[in-house]
């Protein structure tokens, strides 16, 4: 009986472990999408009829129109409908909408896409997460949760690069069907593979009402607030540098090619994948969390102030600043903790996904911002094939509001609260 037992808790581990994966893998596959825009600008950009950099920001940004208020309702449709079908859902939303992207001419049919895209890549993270607490042992679910952001940027690694060549190589018809095949392929296996729980387990719903209830506490508090924007601060290392204009910046005031530009930008994903965990196991260390927010903000600083206005760098200076950059920058995740601490653990599902919501609006704003700065105070000329050319000096300047957001950082550091007891 012992030895059935053994039996059937490892092959449930192993089954468990599989279904995380896939889940894990969909995960990696929206974080490639989100990049998508920002890899192929120049291919994007000519194929919709030379877009100015304005019109690109807000198309790019209309992934977080999406994304960010979902965040609020997607942990109790979790609660309520199982991770399956909503995983099932999500991951065909994010194919349509990459098929809409790539085989429309029309800025509007594309935005929808982009829109549908970030509709699905919404449920990603709290779906992995779920299937990790029903499916895994619980002295698991800490490490998945950590290795999730490393596996994100290590797929943003090979994704930047990969896509670059491709792009180069094959064109980008084929890319933008290549990601419509792997979604087609990862909603087939979810449909097949994933299920919501071992059989016997029952799912606890939380009440509307209590949701709602928790939800208007969580927004009502003015740390919260403070904390989560140090995060969208912090995150403009990935949500405006990394995903959408840093690679065509590098190209033209670094004079990289664009597969050398893509390893810079590939570089910058691996330091998030190395600081990410460093960071929470130093911040529990040491049994604080406004410290390690400053050091970040303040070494990113010192960072992107020398990749933006320091053009003559080596290219090997220039990937080590970018690594750093991404190592220091992931001090972001603490601020998921440090809201968490603040309202109390009882309320920590609803804080995670109040307090995402709040750092992925950063994008919202952020990039579009981007590429108004850039046509407001740049002076773009039009190159042969049509496409709109911005100067080192007009990237610099609308690429100011990073170096801006550390210090926003650094200032707000002063209002925080480290370790406040439950107000709740």
């Amino acid at each position: 009986m012992h030895t059935q037992n053994v039996k059937s808790t490892t092959k449930q581990l192993i089954l468990g472990a599989f279904i995380c994966a896939i889940g894990a893998f969909f995960y990696c596959y929206e974080f490639v999408l989100r990049i998508i825009p920002g890899v192929l600008q120049s291919e994007l950009s000519a194929a919709f009829g030379h877009i100015s950099a304005s019109t690109f920001g807000q198309l790019s940004a209309l992934y977080y129109f999406a994304y960010s208020p979902m965040q609020l309702p997607v942990g109790i449709l979790m609660d309520r409908f199982g991770p399956r079908r909503l995983l099932l859902l999500a991951c065909l939303c994010c194919t349509v909408g990459s098929f809409m992207f790539s085989y429309s001419s029309s800025i509007w049919i594309a935005g929808s896409g982009r829109f549908l895209v970030g509709f699905g890549s919404s449920f990603a993270f709290v779906g992995v997460l779920s299937l990790a607490v029903h499916w895994l042992p619980r002295r698991y679910f800490s490490l998945v949760a950590g290795l999730m952001t490393t596996f994100a940027m290590l797929g943003l690694v090979y994704g930047e690069i990969k896509i670059t060549e491709l792009a180069t190589s094959m064109g980008l018809n084929y890319v933008l069907l290549s990601m419509v095949v792997i979604g087609l392929v990862l909603t087939g296996l979810i449909f097949i593979v994933v299920r919501d729980k071992p059989n016997g387990e029952i799912m606890e719903v939380q009440p509307l009402s209590e949701f709602f209830h928790n939800i208007l506490r969580v927004l009502v508090s003015p740390q919260v607030w403070l904390i989560a924007f140090v995060g969208a601060c912090l995150y403009t290392s990935l949500s405006v540098f990394g995903e959408l204009w840093g690679k065509s910046y590098l190209e033209q005031a670094h004079h990289l090619t664009k597969l050398q530009a893509a390893k810079s930008i590939s570089a910058m994903f691996i330091g998030w994948a190395v600081g990410a965990p460093l960071v929470g196991y130093f911040s529990d260390k040491w049994g604080r969390r406004v410290l390690p927010l400053v050091i970040g903000a303040l070494f990113s600083l010192v960072c992107i102030s020398l990749i933006l206005y320091c053009p003559h760098l080596s290219f090997t200076s220039l990937n080590l600043l970018m690594f750093l950059y991404g190592l220091f920058s992931a001090t972001e995740i603490i601020i998921f903790v440090m809201a968490k601490e603040n309202c109390g653990a009882r309320l920590s599902g609803t804080v995670f996904a109040a307090a995402n919501m709040i750092v992925t609006l950063g994008g919202v704003i952020f990039q579009p911002l981007v590429g108004i700065l850039l046509d407001t105070f740049g002076q773009a000329i039009k190159n042969p094939s049509g496409q709109y050319v911005y100067s080192v000096l007009d990237y610099q300047i609308a690429l100011s509001i990073l170096p801006v957001s550390l210090v926003l950082v650094l200032v707000a550091a002063f209002f925080l609260k480290d370790r406040t007891e439950s107000i709740y």
